[in-house]
């Protein structure tokens, strides 16, 4: 798994009704990076959560990004069964594009 998490952003200080202003912030750099968004659910373990599968035209290959209100965290991963030459060589540029949205830094995880 690949992980990239986004740390120290402004994400802790959003009020809650201002996450779809945050989701559409999400949405616009997706389109961005000319991705497709094929699922948007929230993830059971994570109670209020914003889940988007992302790819690339018809490759192979999944990008996933989650935003979690309720702790302000935001991070983009990269399933072992999903790892693929873009979505690999583009998670690092795109969780730095959203960090600089949110004000934030990041953290590639050890997982």
């Amino acid at each position: 798994m690949l992980t990239y998490e986004i740390i120290e952003s402004k994400l802790q200080d959003i009020k809650r009704l201002d996450d779809e202003l945050v989701c559409r912030e999400i949405e616009e750099v997706i389109a961005n990076y000319h991705l497709t968004i094929t699922q948007k659910t929230t993830l059971r373990t994570k109670k209020g959560s914003y889940h988007w599968h992302t790819k690339k035209e018809k490759q192979a290959g999944v990008l996933e990004i989650t935003y979690w209100p309720q702790k302000g965290r935001l991070w983009l991963e990269i399933a072992d069964n999903r790892l693929a030459d873009w979505n690999h060589s583009l998670i690092e540029d795109a969780a730095n594009c959203l960090a600089e949205r949110f004000a934030g830094k990041i953290e590639r995880l050890k997982v």
